[in-house]
C-alpha cells in the first residue's frame, strides 16, 4: 500500500497550463520551467517559479494543483492539503478527481505520523483520506488508483481501530487499578492513622494511669507516714517513760543509799562515842543533820 500511496501522483503535474486554456504567455513560461525543475526533484526552485507564475494568475486551479504536489514531495503534507484543496474548484473534472486523490494520499501520510503518539487522530485522518479517495473514484469511476488505496486504507483503519479499542480499553484498565491502587493506599494510611491515634490513645492512658498511680502512692505514704508517726511517738513516750522511770528509780536508789549510808554513819559515830565515853568519859553530842 505504501508503494501505491506514495507513487500515484502519476507525474500529474499539470501540464494543464496551456492545454485547457491559454495563460498569459509570462504565466506559461513560468509554469514550463517550473515543471521541468519539478522533474529535476528541485522542489523549492520549482514552488519559487509557480509562485511567481501564481502572482500573474491567481485563480489558476492548475497551479495551485502543482504547488501542492511539490510540497507532497517535499513531505509538507500541511501545505500541501491546503493548495490541493484549492485545486478542487476546478471545472475540470479529471483536474478535481486527481485533487482529490492526492489529498487523500496525503490525508493518510499525516495520520501515519501521529500513529505512534496519537492513535485516535490516525483513526481520523485515515477516515479523511477515505473519504476523498471515495470522491476521486466518484468523479473518475476509471481511476484504479484511487480505488485500490481506498480499499488498502480500509483494511488498514479496520486494524487501527482493533489496536485504538485495545489501547482504551488498556487505558480503561490501568485507571480502574489507579483507582484501586489509591483506595488501598487512602485504606492503608487510614488505618496507620488510625492505629496511630490508638497508640497515642494508649499512651495517654498509661501516662493518666501512672499520674494516678503516683497520686495513690503519695497518699498510701501519706497514710503510712500517718500512722507510723503516732507509733514512734509512742515508742519514744515509752522510751522516755522507761528513761524516767529509770531515773526514779536511780533517784529512789540514791536515797535508800544516802539513808543507808547515814545510818552507817551514825553507828559508827555512836560507836566512836561510846568508845570516846569508854576511854574519856564525855557524854554523846548530836552530829549535824545530812
Amino acid at each position: 500500500m505504501k508503494k501505491s500511496i506514495s507513487i500515484i501522483l502519476q507525474s500529474i503535474l499539470v501540464i494543464f497550463v496551456s492545454y485547457s486554456y491559454c495563460f498569459a504567455e509570462s504565466s506559461c513560461g513560468l509554469v514550463n520551467r517550473a515543471n521541468s525543475l519539478y522533474k529535476q526533484k528541485k522542489y523549492d526552485e520549482a514552488i519559487k517559479l509557480y509562485n511567481e507564475a501564481q502572482i500573474k494568475s491567481p485563480d489558476s486551479a492548475e497551479i495551485n494543483y502543482n504547488i501542492g504536489i511539490a510540497q507532497y514531495k517535499k513531505e509538507d503534507y500541511l501545505l500541501a492539503v491546503s493548495f490541493l484543496e484549492k485545486a478542487t474548484v476546478s471545472k475540470d473534472k479529471i483536474l478535481e478527481s486527481r485533487a482529490n486523490f492526492n489529498i487523500g494520499n496525503a490525508k493518510y501520510k499525516l495520520g501515519k505520523l501521529k500513529e505512534n503518539t496519537d492513535l485516535k487522530e490516525t483513526v481520523n485522518l485515515l477516515r479523511q483520506s477515505l473519504d476523498y479517495y471515495k470522491r476521486a473514484i466518484e468523479l473518475d469511476s476509471k481511476d484504479e488508483d484511487a480505488r485500490v488505496n481506498h480499499e488498502l486504507v480500509e483494511k488498514e483503519l479496520k486494524m487501527l481501530l482493533d489496536k485504538l479499542k485495545q489501547e482504551q480499553d488498556r487505558k480503561k484498565e490501568e485507571s480502574e487499578q489507579e483507582k484501586k491502587t489509591k483506595g488501598e493506599q487512602d485504606q492503608s494510611q487510614e488505618e496507620a492513622q488510625e492505629k496511630k491515634q490508638g497508640e497515642q490513645k494508649q499512651e495517654q492512658q498509661a501516662a493518666l494511669g501512672q499520674e494516678q498511680k503516683t497520686e495513690e502512692q503519695k497518699k498510701e505514704e501519706a497514710k503510712t507516714a500517718s500512722e507510723v508517726k503516732p507509733a514512734e511517738e509512742q515508742k519514744q513516750a515509752q522510751t522516755e517513760e522507761s528513761k524516767a522511770g529509770s531515773a526514779e528509780e536511780m533517784k529512789e536508789m540514791s536515797e535508800q543509799e544516802a539513808s543507808m549510808l547515814l545510818e552507817g554513819y551514825r553507828q559508827e559515830e555512836n560507836s566512836a562515842g561510846k568508845l570516846e565515853d569508854k576511854k574519856k568519859g564525855f557524854s554523846e553530842e548530836v552530829f549535824k543533820d545530812w
